[in-house]
C-alpha cells in the first residue's frame, strides 16, 4: 500500500514538474483586435487605428500570420534584456525626447546631436538615428549592415523596437524602419540575413498615451519559422519593410530587445508562479520519499 501510494504520489510530483517546465514555454498574449466587427477597429491613436492597417493591406485579426494591433500598452516579459549596439550602430544622429506629449526634443543629454551608440542602449527617451540606404519596397536593395545592429544577448525568434516620435503622421512614423535578424552581423552577404514581418502594433507604446505620446507605436516583428533563432538585429532606416509613403529618410530607435517565439525575454529563467510550482513538486516528491523511508525503518 505504502509503495502504491509513493509511486502515485511521484507520479503527481512528475505531473507538477511537466507543468512548472511547460508554464515556462508559454506567454499568453494580451486582446488583440479581432477584425473589422471588433468595437475598436476604429479607435484612433495619434491618427491612425487598426483600420489605418487594414487600408495598408494588413489582416488585422487575433489569428495566426494575422497582424495582432492592441490598443494597450506593451508588457515588459520578465527580465526584459536591451539589446546592446555593436560599434558606432551606423548612426547618423542622436537625440533626447524632451516633450513625452509634444514630441519636443534635443541633442544628446542636452548636448549637440553626435552620433553616441549608447542612446540606443535602453530605454529612456534617447534615442539613434540609422539613415537608410534602400528607399525602395524591394527587400533586395536592403543593406542590414548599414543599420543599427545590437546583439541581444541570446536566441531571438522576435524583435521587439521601441521606437520614438519626433512628429506625424502615423502609422508611418512609428514604422520607418526594417528589421533583420542573423548571427553573422559583419556580413555584407544580404542571404546571411533574415528578414522579420511585423507581427504586433501596440498602439499606445510602452506608456498609456497620458504619460507620454513620444514612444508612438511599439512594434514586435518575428521570423516565418518559430525554430529559427539569432542573436542579432538590425533596424535599418526605412528599407522595405517600412510603412509607405516614406516621410523621412532616417528612423529614430530608443531600444529594442530579443523575444523568443513565445514573447519571452531571450534567456529568461522561470517566472515567480513557476518556481513555486517546480518547488511544490520537488517537496511532494521529497516527502513521500521520506515518509517511505520511515515506515520502511
Amino acid at each position: 500500500m505504502a509503495l502504491n501510494q509513493y509511486r502515485k504520489s511521484l507520479r503527481i510530483g512528475i505531473t507538477l514538474l511537466g507543468l512548472s517546465a511547460a508554464s515556462t514555454n508559454v506567454l499568453a498574449d494580451p486582446p488583440f483586435i479581432t477584425g473589422a466587427a471588433d468595437p475598436n477597429f476604429g479607435t484612433l491613436f495619434q491618427g491612425a487605428s487598426a483600420a489605418t492597417f487594414a487600408g495598408l493591406g494588413f489582416t488585422v485579426g487575433a489569428g495566426a500570420g494575422q497582424l495582432h494591433v492592441s490598443i494597450g500598452t506593451f508588457t515588459d516579459p520578465a527580465g526584459l534584456v536591451y539589446g546592446t549596439v555593436l560599434g558606432t550602430g551606423n548612426l547618423t544622429a542622436s537625440g533626447t525626447t524632451t516633450g513625452l506629449l509634444n514630441f519636443n526634443y534635443g541633442g544628446y543629454h542636452g548636448g549637440s546631436f553626435a552620433p553616441v551608440p549608447a542612446s540606443l542602449n535602453a530605454r529612456a527617451y534617447d534615442w539613434g538615428q540609422n539613415y537608410g540606404t534602400n528607399p525602395s519596397t524591394n527587400p533586395a536593395s536592403d543593406t542590414p549592415w548599414l543599420g543599427s545592429v545590437f546583439d541581444l544577448g541570446g536566441a531571438a525568434n522576435k524583435a521587439v523596437v521601441f521606437p520614438v516620435i519626433d512628429h506625424g503622421p502615423l502609422p508611418q512614423e512609428a514604422l520607418e524602419y526594417t528589421v533583420y535578424l542573423t548571427d553573422t552581423p559583419f556580413s555584407t552577404n544580404l542571404a546571411d540575413w533574415h528578414r522579420a514581418t511585423l507581427a504586433e502594433v501596440y498602439m499606445q507604446g510602452w506608456q498609456p498615451d497620458n504619460v507620454s505620446l513620444a514612444d508612438g507605436f511599439t512594434t514586435v516583428w518575428t521570423l516565418a519559422n518559430p525554430t529559427d533563432t539569432f542573436h542579432f538585429v538590425s533596424v535599418q532606416g526605412v528599407g522595405s519593410g517600412a510603412l509607405a509613403p516614406y516621410f523621412d529618410t532616417e528612423d529614430e530607435i530608443d531600444a529594442v530587445a530579443g523575444l523568443t517565439a513565445q514573447g519571452r525575454s531571450v534567456g529568461n529563467v522561470p517566472e515567480p508562479e513557476t518556481y513555486a510550482m517546480l518547488l511544490a513538486g520537488l517537496g511532494l516528491v521529497g516527502f513521500v520519499a521520506r515518509r517511505r523511508k520511515l515506515k520502511a525503518a
